[in-house]
């Protein structure tokens, strides 16, 4: 015992050896168990993800217990305590969610694409065409009025939820795939913001453009062979093509067919027999078309609206008048009679949607040859 100061220290002389832990060492013996060290978990702990500032600052534990932390009251400190931040994602997510024109998402092959990736794929679609590299538009520029098609003119066609649903599905899936179509697509969307904004000339030159080389592609695709590879791509084309000579805005009822002595007037209305024509081509892969669906609404319609009577019965009298047509008058000796016959159901009805496919349907009806009814 020795005195050190206002302490008494004991101290052992030659301290006796604790004795260590010995280790076992593994029995192989059957039935022998091996000695495994203990697992001790550590204890877990919450992480404070929306304490108050100062707390982050101090990086010290918050208790998030608003509106005065313990601590941050004890130390006469302010309290702040920051809103919950919104992913950029979320932020996009809702810009486009308060867009009326963003209502409808594009599909599914769309958006499993990230946006830059999308807008590289149709830079890439449209700058090597022919094997050759052309002078494309902007990634972003183009990725723009493909947007604007899928969500914005595509709900303006007065069409069937089924035709809807191909354009800005399947369509844009082929489109991504073919750069006539895809010209196409992007050749409407410019030739409706040409005319829809006043600073219109870039848009006019890019319209030009794209119609130029969706003609171009697509000539060339027609000269080749028509197989079920590229029917919905060259049907596709075909009545978006068919949509620009009514895409004009400042049209006049003077301007009409019935006013023109000029048979270039009745263009418009040849362009919209042009996918009749491709059908004889398409008949035997239609099955396996994207446009089935909408093709056989269509017929359907056709069907219930088909009059096949004979004479002037049912028939308008000043138009019967006109194209000479009598109570004898047939298919076979008048070749006005079934043309005037088709656009009759069709003079009574409203414009709408569940109407377009009948309205429409005359248009491309080769056999009714409603172009000539009005050259005469």
């Amino acid at each position: 015992m020795e005195n050190v100061g206002k302490q008494v220290v004991f101290r052992f002389k030659n301290p006796p050896a604790q004795p260590r832990a010995s280790r076992k060492a593994p029995s192989r013996a059957c039935g022998d168990q091996l000695d495994e060290p203990v697992y001790h978990p550590r204890k877990s702990h919450r992480k404070s993800r929306t304490g108050c500032v100062n707390c982050k600052q101090r990086r010290i534990k918050c208790d998030e217990t608003k509106l005065q932390f313990r601590r941050c009251g004890t130390y006469g400190i302010d309290c702040v305590y920051t809103s919950p931040k919104t992913s950029p994602n979320m932020q996009q997510l809702a810009a486009s969610g308060r867009s009326s024109s963003m209502s409808n998402s594009p599909d599914g092959h769309g958006q499993a694409m990230a946006a830059g990736d999308m807008a590289c794929r149709i830079e890439q679609l449209l700058c090597y065409t022919d094997n050759t590299l052309v002078l494309g538009p902007s990634r972003t520029q183009a990725y723009e009025c493909l947007y604007l098609f899928i969500n914005g003119l595509s709900g303006k066609v007065p069409a069937t939820p089924s035709f809807t649903t191909v354009i800005k599905g399947d369509m844009i899936r082929v489109a991504l795939q073919t750069p006539y179509l895809m010209h196409a697509i992007l050749g409407l969307s410019n030739a409706y913001l040409a005319r829809t904004l006043s600073n219109s000339a870039s848009y006019r030159v890019r319209e030009t453009g794209h119609f130029s080389d969706a003609i171009r592609l697509y000539q060339k695709e027609l000269d080749s062979q028509i197989t079920k590879d590229n029917m919905d791509g060259i049907m596709s084309t075909c009545m978006l093509l068919a949509d620009v000579p009514l895409l004009e805005a400042d049209y006049s009822p003077y301007d009409s067919i019935v006013f023109s002595s000029d048979p270039s007037a009745l263009n418009w209305l040849l362009m919209q027999s042009g996918l009749s024509r491709l059908m004889r081509f398409t008949q035997p892969y239609l099955s396996e078309s994207i446009w089935l669906v909408p093709f056989m609404e269509s017929y359907n319609h056709f069907l219930e609206n088909r009059d096949c009577r004979t004479g002037r019965d049912g028939l308008h009298p000043e138009l019967a008048e006109l194209c000479e047509i009598n109570d004898g008058s047939n298919n076979e000796n008048n070749p006005y009679h079934e043309p005037l016959r088709s656009l009759m159901p069709i003079l009574d009805m409203e414009t709408n949607p569940e109407n377009f496919m009948t309205i429409s349907h005359i248009h491309g009806d080769p056999e009714a040859q409603v172009h000539r009814v009005g050259s005469e």
